[in-house]
């Protein structure tokens, strides 16, 4: 079987508020756990910028990951408004300071509404820059989502952590919206992968595994075992993740 280079853009580190089963809190043991199944490099995000604040998640992962060849912070980003968090142009200016090439955000969790007079200046910068913005599928929702990527067509979007029973609204969505692409850890229904592939082609789904909630392990296989084609296979690991990396503007 040909070997792949994975690229992992849904992993998680830090202790969360309440307790689980199985947490990520040592860089280096998380980055042990993905090469066992094959996955050198990834895209991360802490647990506090989620479940604590943006500023205080932010430059956690930063100092986190420091030395830590092939993987790259997540920043968590917010509306301005209240004060509590910069406006669009100085969370640029900070993103470049740190080389941050992609962002999250949690507005179901962290209570704002993504709406245009709220979110638009946020999203306009993140479009200016062609950051990739990481939206969680519980945080937005496929309509939130689609008006998003509607009103800003420049701003590529991968929609993480979906779940398995939405491909009736979810395909159509793709179809409509190109710059909404799909991370796999959720989509693991049965000929998912490939009905995906044939219907849409490879260019629209992105490698994921949702660590440590998930084993990497299967994220992995569902790729690997797959009757897709090697250069499918190829394009969902790292390709496509890398071709819409190439996109971003450092400045």
């Amino acid at each position: 079987m040909a070997a792949f280079e994975f690229i992992d853009t849904n992993v998680t580190i830090g202790r969360p508020r309440a307790p689980k089963y199985v947490i990520a809190a040592d860089p280096l043991a998380m980055r042990s756990d993905l090469a066992e199944v094959g996955i050198t490099g990834g895209f991360v995000r802490h647990i506090w910028s989620a479940e604590w604040h943006p500023s205080h998640g932010n430059p956690e992962i930063v100092n986190a990951l420091r030395g830590l060849s092939g993987f790259e912070p997540v920043w968590a980003v917010m509306p301005h408004w209240t004060g509590e968090f910069p406006p669009p142009d100085k969370v640029a200016s900070d993103i470049a300071a740190h080389g941050i090439r992609a962002v999250t955000m949690f507005p179901a969790m962290q209570a704002y509404p993504v709406r245009k007079s709220v979110t638009g200046p946020l999203f306009e910068m993140l479009a200016a820059r062609r950051l990739l913005l990481f939206a969680p599928f519980p945080e937005f929702g496929l309509a939130t989502i689609e008006t998003v990527a509607s009103d800003f067509p420049s701003l590529n979007i991968i929609l993480s952590d979906i779940a398995y029973t939405i491909g009736r609204e979810l395909y159509p969505l793709l179809a409509a919206r190109p710059n909404v692409f799909i991370e796999t850890s959720g989509f693991m229904l049965h000929k998912g992968i490939e009905d995906a592939v044939a219907k849409l082609g490879d260019t629209r789904l992105i490698f994921g595994s949702r660590y440590p909630v998930l084993n990497p392990g299967c994220a992995v296989a569902a790729i690997m075992y797959a009757p897709i084609s090697d250069r499918a296979k190829a394009a969902i690991a790292s390709g496509n993740l890398k071709r819409l990396l190439a996109e971003v503007k450092s400045q």
